[in-house]
C-alpha cells in the first residue's frame, strides 16, 4: 500500500472511530447533546507516567480517565510491555501502526499482528502483553472505568 493511500485510510479510520465515539457517549452541553470532534492533530497527548516523558502518551477525548470511565488515544513508540494488568476492562482499537496484544500464557512471537482497524476487548485484572511493531502505534481505548496499569506480576 502506498504510503499516501495508507495515510488516507489512517485519516478515514481516526474519522470513523471519532464518530463512533461520538455517537456512543454523545457530549452534554447545557443539558443537549452536541458532537465532539477532534482532529489528531489536535489531539493533547500527555505522558501516562510523568516520570517517563518519553514514554506511552495518553489524550483524552471524554472522560477523565484518571477517575472513572473514558475514551481515550494512546500512542505508543516501538516495543514490548512486559505482561500487565488493569483494574478496568477496555476495548480497543488499532487506529495507525502495528501491534501485537496477547493473554498470559501466550507468546509475543506467537501472537497475531494487528493492523489498523483491528479491534480487541480486555478483561480487567487479566494478564496480557503488548507490543507496538512499527515507530509508532495508535490506539482509541474507551474504559470501564480508571485508566491504570500494574506490572502483573509485582506484588498486590
Amino acid at each position: 500500500m502506498s504510503e499516501v493511500r495508507g495515510r488516507k485510510r489512517t485519516i478515514w479510520i481516526v474519522g470513523v472511530v471519532c464518530a463512533v465515539a461520538g455517537l456512543a457517549t454523545g457530549a452534554m452541553a447545557g443539558g443537549q447533546k452536541a458532537s465532539v470532534i477532534v482532529p489528531i492533530a489536535d489531539a493533547k497527548f500527555m505522558p501516562m507516567d510523568p516520570a517517563m516523558p518519553a514514554g506511552p502518551a495518553v489524550a483524552a477525548l471524554d472522560g477523565d480517565p484518571t477517575k472513572g470511565k473514558s475514551s481515550v488515544l494512546l500512542k505508543l513508540k516501538k516495543g514490548s510491555a512486559p505482561l500487565h494488568i488493569h483494574s478496568a476492562d477496555y476495548h480497543a482499537v488499532l487506529v495507525s501502526g502495528q501491534t501485537k496484544h496477547w493473554d498470559k500464557g501466550q507468546d509475543e512471537k506467537s501472537a497475531k499482528t494487528l493492523g489498523p482497524g483491528s479491534y480487541w476487548f480486555q478483561p480487567g485484572k487479566q494478564p496480557h502483553g503488548d507490543a507496538c511493531l512499527t515507530d509508532e502505534c495508535i490506539i482509541y481505548v474507551t474504559w470501564a472505568g480508571k485508566m491504570d496499569m500494574k506490572l502483573a506480576d509485582a506484588p498486590k
